[in-house]
């Protein structure tokens, strides 16, 4: 047999699978490694740069779990004793904001304005204010793509609203998040203190099941200062928040030129949020007056551990500025529990002419229609709860209602610790009590159930609320 010549052209052909086969082999060990790696990122358990811990997928805060909140700060004795509130812009007499305690409580001689008043508000709180700034829009120029999908978006005092929003690279302003973020995702607010001049107005919420999340980042107690806005303008409010489904945690919201929080949305929670320094009511749910009788706007809000005081509108003297209020129009199923209202010029709580229930349980009024020296408070009327008011004639969107009050404490309020204040209807007060209210601690009520109480208004004011905002028993 004739053997077949083997050329070197032959030879190469016959390697070719066997040399790809290799290739393939080590390509495929290549994507196997890369592949490893960007899983570990920059190390598991290594800080990110900027000292910040990892913020993989894997490590970062869920959506609906926020971080653990700080004890708030508290009023030394001293400070309710008598010493002199830190002047504030604006010329509010408030305290200084490192420190969550109120302003000095005014002598015992001051003059009682002429019993509760039948009068509220005078104006429409609840119109919505001329000139209220939009939330900024969609520039022209590229913005960045942030992920909300798992981390949320992030805002610092020292960010930049040009930033993606993600907690190495914040974003500046909370107007700036709400115009970029999704509704459903959480804002967290990092340390320090903002400066807004404009109004942050809350137009869009979430939903029932994923509401809009503003909450303090862990172990953080963010302030809001509005010290920049101009005085007894209703165009000058902190928060405005007209949305539904919008729940705000941990922030201490001050110094605004009207109210701090003003609400006309409906389902919204406030939690362990302080306010102070407010030229109008602290935290208020009033519906827009073109919204009245709509039984779906202002309703069903809940305002839970919260602090409110030393709230005083000069322009008026004193007559409107509330710890607390659910006023004027309002819809059903609004709840305010576990919160503290003291030396607000009004009164603590405020229910004026509201026609739907509203409820208070587990709530301290102190020293109400006392505040800072030099300050002229002719017309606040120093109630603890004013649990109603006559409506305004002809207005059938206003009346009276049977508010429920529970378990509330009133000490040291200039007039009456609760007032049924010509509400057309009685309100029920049950395990109700106070001590050294100005005419008495029930004021045209009964109460189902005698509370005694023994504690002092310097040590209300002081108590010390745990991790997540609660008060301790009396």
């Amino acid at each position: 047999m004739r053997r077949r010549r083997v050329s070197t052209w032959d030879a190469q052909r016959a390697c070719q699978p066997v040399r790809a086969q290799r290739w393939r082999t080590l390509l495929m060990g290549v994507v196997v490694l890369a592949v490893a790696c960007a899983e570990d990122g920059p190390g598991l358990g290594t800080a990110a740069p900027g000292g910040r811990p990892p913020t993989s997928r894997a490590m970062a805060p869920a959506v609906q779990t926020a971080p653990a909140m700080p004890p708030l700060a508290v009023a030394s004795p001293q400070a309710v004793a008598g010493q002199e509130p830190v002047p504030q812009a604006g010329g509010a007499s408030a305290v200084d904001p490192q420190r969550a305690a109120g302003a000095a409580m005014a002598p015992d001689n001051i003059a009682p304005p002429g019993g509760a008043s039948d009068t509220g508000d005078t104006r429409d709180a609840g119109t919505t204010p001329e000139g209220a700034p939009e939330p900024p829009g969609d520039s022209d120029a590229a913005q960045p793509d942030p992920d909300t999908t798992e981390d949320g978006l992030w805002i610092a005092p020292d960010g930049d609203d040009s930033n993606p929003g993600t907690e190495a690279l914040p974003l500046a302003s909370l107007n700036a998040a709400l115009a970029r973020g999704d509704p459903k995702a959480t804002i967290w607010v990092a340390a320090g203190t903002y400066r807004p001049s404009d109004t942050i107005a809350i137009r869009d919420g979430g939903s029932e099941d994923s509401p809009l999340q503003i909450f303090a980042a862990g172990g953080a107690r963010p302030v809001f200062d509005f010290s920049a806005q101009p005085r007894g303008r209703s165009s000058a409010r902190g928060f405005q928040i007209s949305a539904s489904y919008v729940h705000v945690r941990g922030l201490d919201i001050i110094n605004a030129g009207d109210n701090c929080i003003h609400i006309s949305g409906s389902y919204n929670t406030i939690e362990h949020v302080v306010t102070h320094g407010c030229e109008d009511t602290g935290v208020q749910i009033s519906a827009n007056s073109s919204e009245a009788g709509d039984p779906t706007r202002a309703a069903h809000n809940t305002i839970v551990n919260c602090d409110s005081y030393d709230n005083y509108d000069a322009a008026n003297r004193g007559e409107n500025a509330d710890g607390f209020a659910a006023k004027l129009y309002i819809g059903p199923g609004n709840v305010f529990r576990g919160c503290r209202a003291w030396n607000n010029a009004d009164d603590g709580w405020d229910l004026f002419a509201s026609d739907d229930v509203v409820v208070i349980e587990d709530c301290w009024a102190i020293a109400n229609g006392k505040i800072g020296p030099g300050q002229d408070n002719t017309n606040g009327d120093g109630n603890g709860f004013k649990l109603g008011g006559r409506a305004r004639a002809g207005d059938r969107n206003m009346g009276g209602a049977v508010h429920e009050v529970r378990n509330c404490v009133s000490l040291d309020n200039r007039t009456c610790g609760f007032t049924r204040n010509n509400n057309t209807q009685a309100p029920q007060l049950s395990m109700c009590g106070g001590r050294g209210d100005g005419r008495g601690t029930f004021c045209s009520l009964t109460n189902r159930g005698d509370r005694r109480v023994e504690v002092t208004a310097t040590e209300v004011i002081a108590a010390t609320r745990d991790a997540d905002g609660n008060l301790p028993p009396l």
